[in-house]
Formats: C-alpha cells, sequence, structure tokens
C-alpha cells in the first residue's frame, strides 16, 4: 500500500484577541437594550446579551496564569500516512459515530455566567492543547489514507466552543473539502475535538478557529 508523507500548515486564531481600548464616536456599551438584562461585559447584540470582550480586556481581562509548565507532546512530523499493515484493517469501515456531538451555532442564544472572572487560556496554552488534539487527528487522517491508498490536499477548518468552568467542548463544526471528506475524517475529527478537556478558566466560553493545512 502506497504511503504518502504529507506537510502541514497549522493555523490557530480565538474570539478574544485583544481590540483596541479607543472608543469610537457614538459607541456605547450601554446595556439599556435588551429589557435592561445584560450585565458587566456584556452588550445588547439583535436582542440577545453576548460577551464585550473589548469592554472587558479595557478594564482587565486576564490570561490564565497556569502553575504548571506548558510542556505538550511534541509536534506530529508525519501528516495523513497509513501506519496499520493492511492485513489488520478491518473490511469494512465504519465511520465514528458523532450523531451527539452537537455543532457550533454562533447564532446560538448563550447563557453567561455573571459570577465567571475575565480569565481566559492563553495563546501559547492553547497551542499546547491543539498539539495534543492533532495527534487524535492524525489518526483520523491516516486511517483514512489506510483505505484510501493515500490523502489529497487541502485545508480542514475547525471551529468550537471552550467553557470556562468544565474545559469542555461543547459545539464542534469541522469544514473539509471534498478531498478530506472521506472515510469518516469528518466525524473522527469532530470526536477528538469533542473528547478533549482544556484546563479550566474563570472565564466566559472562548471560541477557537483552527486550522490544518495539507499539502
Amino acid at each position: 500500500m502506497r504511503q504518502r508523507v504529507v506537510t502541514v500548515g497549522v493555523f490557530l486564531s480565538f474570539a478574544l484577541a485583544l481590540p483596541s481600548c479607543k472608543r469610537q464616536e457614538g459607541e456605547t456599551s450601554s446595556p439599556v437594550d435588551c429589557n435592561g438584562m445584560c450585565g458587566k461585559y456584556t452588550r445588547c447584540d439583535e436582542g440577545r446579551c453576548v460577551v464585550d470582550y473589548s469592554t472587558a480586556v479595557c478594564e482587565g481581562l486576564s490570561t490564565r496564569i497556569d502553575e504548571q509548565p506548558m510542556e505538550g507532546p511534541p509536534p506530529v512530523t508525519s501528516w495523513g500516512t497509513c501506519d496499520i499493515d493492511p492485513a489488520n484493517l478491518p473490511e469494512t469501515f465504519v465511520p465514528v459515530d458523532d450523531s451527539s456531538i452537537p455543532s457550533y451555532d454562533p447564532n446560538k442564544a448563550t447563557v453567561l455566567d455573571m459570577n465567571a472572572g475575565s480569565e481566559r487560556l492563553s495563546e501559547e496554552r492553547l497551542m499546547v492543547e491543539m498539539r495534543t488534539i492533532e495527534h487524535e487527528l492524525n489518526k483520523c487522517l491516516g486511517i483514512a489514507s489506510c483505505y484510501n491508498n493515500g490523502l489529497g490536499s487541502g485545508r480542514i477548518d475547525f471551529e468550537f466552543r471552550v467553557l470556562g468552568k468544565s474545559g469542555q467542548v461543547d459545539g464542534v463544526n469541522v469544514t473539509a473539502p471534498e478531498e478530506l471528506s472521506i472515510y469518516g475524517i469528518v466525524p473522527c475529527t469532530r470526536a477528538a475535538i469533542h473528547d478533549h478537556r482544556f484546563p479550566t478558566f474563570d472565564g466566559q466560553q472562548m471560541v477557537v478557529n483552527y486550522s490544518v493545512e495539507l499539502d
């Protein structure tokens, strides 16, 4: 069976990027809309109370201070290769069942914890966590490569939300091109992200956007 070693580019962004603290003329953070239900660090957006991170940052949004060194696994060096003896592959491929894993809906109303603090995970901590997840993602790619006799190129985009109190991922979206939507890559990678537990932090949920590009 042919093995194909691919190179990968990894891209990470998250919804807590620090904005400018300069308020534009006419801009307001007054929570007078939404029937006065929006509290500190929130604003009314189309009838929903959402986190106003621009206000939180300007007033001291903090990064979670990690007591333990941020050591993670080594980066994946060989993406999408088949490391399984073909004789040991099940004759019939059965994809991961991700039917119980919710999608992330950015437009869905979110219940905010008014007692939560202002912490967030740092970009460095997120990268360490994603390095751990990458090994699970690569297992999904490797199995697909075994059945497909190699993988094509393309970019896989991940979008998910992390809850501060539990570190749990409560919704995952995976978008992949047709060449990388084979042999259960999408449900398998959704499960890999959903099953991971991030460090807890005293703050509102974080939305993470992450991409892997195979050449």
